[in-house]
């Protein structure tokens, strides 16, 4: 039955028994009072007539009175509900109903009644349960509400914490180009002809770096919004497909095959040659020497270089960084451990959730791929990192990369 003919119907059957509640006090108080009439003399002059006029018009004020209480406090009830969304509160006022608690009997005989299990349930107050269907519509405007409110700032969240993970990674880029131009304008230092011009490749690259990520910043906002208004692409269908565990922020994926051997061992080596590293000691080992799999080369590979620059930038001079890459049977384990200071636990947590920290942005990009990072101290007293990737086998031989 339609939720407006129900109410309609509750509401005709409460006009019914008003109705018939008035003609039965109409007629037992007429009776009272043309019996008490007869006992009382000073009521003689009064005529009948006048005596049922007024007590039909007082019994009627009343029951008016009455009835537009019970129609008319739901109302009231209602106006202030939308005032408090109009504001911006989007919690359900609870007002209109109350939670009784219904005590679930068990079938067994010897079962006692103290350990019961206890439900509750919402039971709707009077005169509000005249409006229960109307009332459920608030409830669940009032959740839609509040579920929007919440995806909208969970967007505005995302947004923000990729914009603080473009802008750590800015930060690597950025230092190469100053490490270089300081080394290019050191008075003490005489570099050859060849020198500069290799510096000075290095700062072409690191710039063209810094452009492609922000112009990945600029596609990737329009592209969460897409995903907001529910235009999800195959690339995400695919992601949510695959098992594992998923990242906090939605990140677009590059998926392609490749030697992941070599690209981890490049990474090192481009971090070992930064000049913010160069008192840090770098080693890399593998089980395998080719091992092909799908990876976003850009995501993990940012997430490595956070991984290994973190170990670098926070710890002494002389600090050993050791990396190694093992494969099991279903996924690949890279292992990075250090010597260093280590990292007590409230630092560690403020690192692995706090927007713009290169761990946590290391920890997304790793979610990202269904993977996972744990981070534990190692047995030197200094730190490790454990990254763990689901493995894709490639059956067909593609070309691998070559560590320069």
């Amino acid at each position: 039955m339609n939720s407006m003919v129900k109410m309609a119907f509750r509401f005709l059957r409460l006009t019914l028994l008003f109705v018939t509640a008035l003609v039965i006090s109409f007629i037992i108080c007429a009776v009272g009072l043309l019996y008490i009439q007869e006992h009382l003399d000073w009521l003689n002059p009064v005529s009948p007539r006048t005596l049922l006029l007024s007590l039909g018009f007082i019994l009627t004020i009343a029951f008016v009175c009455a009835y537009g209480w019970l129609v008319g406090k739901p109302l009231i009830y209602f106006i202030r509900w939308i005032n408090r969304l109009s504001k911006g509160n989007y919690t359900e006022p609870g007002e209109h109903y109350r939670i009784k608690h219904y005590r679930k009997k068990h079938d067994h005989k010897e079962h006692d009644k103290e350990h019961d299990d206890l439900t509750e349930k919402p039971v709707y107050r009077y005169p509000f349960v005249l409006y229960k269907e109307l009332l459920e519509q608030m409830s669940r405007l009032t959740e839609q509400l509040y579920k929007s409110e919440a995806e909208r700032l969970n967007l505005e969240a995302k947004k923000q914490e990729w914009i603080a993970s473009i802008s750590h990674d800015l930060k690597t880029p950025l230092s190469y180009i100053e490490g270089y131009a300081h080394m290019l304008t050191a008075a003490e230092y005489h570099w050859s002809d060849e020198e500069k011009l290799d510096f000075s490749r290095q700062i072409r690259s690191k710039t063209a770096e810094m452009k492609q990520l922000i112009q990945e910043l600029n596609q990737t906002s329009r592209w969460q919004v897409q995903q907001e208004r529910g235009e999800t692409d195959s690339l995400q269908e695919a992601k949510k497909r695959t098992p594992g565990a998923a990242s906090s922020v939605n990140f677009p994926m590059n998926l392609q095959q490749d030697n992941i051997v070599d690209f981890v061992r490049d990474t090192v080596i481009d971090i070992a040659n930064h000049p913010m590293a160069e008192h840090t000691l770098f080693t890399f080992t593998a089980s395998e020497p080719v091992h092909m799999m799908e990876f976003d080369s850009k995501l993990f590979g940012r997430a490595v270089q956070n991984v290994l620059m973190n170990a670098a930038i926070h710890n002494p001079p002389g600090t050993q960084v050791t990396c190694d890459l093992g494969f099991r049977e279903n996924s690949c384990l890279l292992v990075v451990e250090d010597d260093g200071v280590g990292i007590d636990e409230q630092a560690l947590k403020r690192a692995l959730y706090h927007s713009g920290k290169g761990i946590a942005i290391a920890r997304a990009f790793i979610e990202a791929h269904s993977g996972h990072m744990n981070i534990v101290k190692s047995d030197g007293g200094g730190t490790r990192v454990e990254i763990t990737l689901p493995m894709l086998d490639c059956d067909v031989e593609l070309p691998c990369r070559t560590a320069k």
